[in-house]
């Protein structure tokens, strides 16, 4: 199975190396693993601190705007933005879980997906 890494934990994985690196006398090579580290350190924290607005940000978390907006409303979600211009700052959403409860499939579309159209001739009674 092929192993996935978050761009945090390869942070911490170019850190890591770069210690290690160190240890068994290779500076040079650690040097760069920490400059690696540090340059992707930074890339995360200007990421992280990117204004989108409340439809973007409904975009990224898989919420509704309307949900974004109430949770702002509420103090849940800080505004960075102003009154009536609201802006979430990227590294204080969170995405919507994917599995677990939610809205059940409509039946309509569940049939539709799992059958086939009949023809209408082969409806008619003999």
């Amino acid at each position: 199975m092929e192993a996935r890494f978050l761009p945090s934990d390869l942070l911490q994985l170019w850190q890591q190396r770069a210690d290690y690196l160190h240890q068994f006398g290779d500076p040079n090579s650690a040097r760069l693993w920490r400059t690696a580290a540090v340059e992707l350190e930074r890339a995360l924290t200007a990421f992280g601190e990117q204004m989108l607005t409340v439809t973007d940000a409904a975009q990224v978390t898989g919420y509704t705007p309307d949900y974004i907006r109430k949770q702002i409303a509420a103090g849940a979600l800080p505004n960075a933005g102003r009154k009536n211009a609201p802006r979430v700052r990227r590294a204080d959403l969170k995405t919507k879980p994917q599995s677990g409860r939610g809205r059940p499939v409509r039946r309509d579309a569940q049939q539709k997906a799992t059958k086939q159209v009949t023809p209408i001739s082969k409806l008619r009674r003999s």
